[in-house]
């Protein structure tokens, strides 16, 4: 079998179609109940299968933020494969420096969201240094952290501090937003990310403000774009759509790559032979 359709970052070969992870860490964006279970039922042994099953179809990068589990679930992977996928890493955005725990809840507790942000991205040094020794080739900064980062003459405020963090430990960074206007920011300003994240799919769901304001921006990015939340958490006004929303989000002229959340094997036999069609027809 020929290699997944790839794209190369500052040196980094990954498959155009990453695995993501909140469907098998527990953010399922439907219920408490729903992630509860989830954190339950699936230890790393059985996302290392899923992962497998990546991997067989061609699949080698997997994103998702600095979480023990994940941790776990790559090296069970490599046991079981011989394979290290690529994390393609986020912050995670509940984290932060010792010390600053209850400063940070009651930041939080208290609806200060923009301080209780401030507050975990304080965590980076912390956070880049764990990813560095699980081998984690990118840092990217998560939507929680992007979307609320303070505006200084036009640019995030301090960024090239943050950044500056990743590259001293040999990481790539990027950045998550789930917002049109502050991905614009991103892209358009001096900021030091090599790689772009954000929500795109048919039914407009996290694409804020809207789904036609967000496309307009997507369609003017200059960096590399990968969509998330691809297929909506299964929110179809019709069952049985997940080719007909997946080749939507392909044909989108700027989108370079897809991260796609899987919880089961049989998910990933679904789609990923699907999207390794379109993406070699697309790049061809």
């Amino acid at each position: 079998m020929s290699d997944f359709p790839s794209l190369t970052i500052e040196g980094l070969k990954i498959p155009r179609v990453i695995c993501g992870t909140n469907a098998l860490l527990g953010y399922s964006h439907v219920s408490r109940g729903r992630d509860a279970w989830i954190r339950d039922y699936f230890t790393a042994q059985r996302i290392a299968q899923v992962f497998a099953k990546c991997i067989e179809l061609g699949v080698t990068a997997v994103m998702g933020p600095l979480h023990p589990r994940l941790v776990e679930a790559l090296d069970e992977t490599e046991k079981l494969t011989g394979v290290r996928m690529i994390w393609v890493s986020t912050t995670n955005f509940e984290m932060v420096p010792k010390g600053m725990e209850q400063k940070y809840q009651e930041a939080r507790a208290a609806g200060r969201v923009e301080e209780a942000m401030a507050i975990s991205r304080e965590s980076t040094r912390e956070q880049v240094a764990a990813l560095k020794a699980a081998r984690a080739p990118i840092c990217i900064f998560h939507g929680g952290w992007i979307d609320r980062w303070p505006m200084e003459n036009g640019h995030l405020k301090d960024f090239d501090r943050y950044t500056q963090t990743i590259r001293e430990a040999g990481l790539i960074p990027g950045a998550v937003s789930h917002l049109a206007g502050r991905l614009a920011e991103v892209d358009q300003g001096p900021h030091d990310v090599a790689m772009l994240v954000t929500p795109i799919n048919k039914g407009g769901w996290a694409m804020r403000p809207s789904r036609d304001e967000a496309l307009k921006v997507v369609s003017e990015i200059k960096k590399p774009l990968f969509a998330i939340k691809t297929l909506a958490c299964g929110r179809y006004e019709q069952e049985h759509l997940v080719e007909d929303w997946l080749k939507w989000v392909v044909d989108i002229p700027n989108v370079q790559g897809i991260v796609l959340g899987l919880m089961v094997e049989q998910e990933a036999e679904q789609s990923l032979p699907f999207l390794r069609a379109q993406f070699e027809a697309k790049f061809s």
